[in-house]
């Protein structure tokens, strides 16, 4: 995600919270489809990066708006998230 918060402010101008927070459920159920058809398939999907790219965007215009700032802290991180590819 290399959007700035000035880039993605003008890109979701248009778009109300509750719009984002659709769209981001409608990228996860996206990557979750394409995974039940196969991990090592999903992962080299365009669908799926797509997917993944645009619930990105999304999740730092949320983090945006939540906090002012589209980066992620140490803090907010996760555990790491291994995907085992058969």
């Amino acid at each position: 995600m290399y959007a700035t918060p000035e880039e993605l402010k003008v890109m979701f101008s248009d778009d109300t919270t509750e719009e984002l927070e659709a769209q981001l459920a409608s990228c996860e159920a996206t990557i979750k489809e394409l995974y039940s058809y196969g991990r090592a398939w999903a992962l080299d999907c365009r669908q799926m990066r797509v997917a993944e790219h645009n619930s990105s965007h999304v999740r730092a215009e949320l983090r945006r708006r939540k906090t002012g700032d589209s980066q992620v802290q140490s803090s907010q991180v996760g555990p790491a998230v291994y995907r085992e590819i058969k």
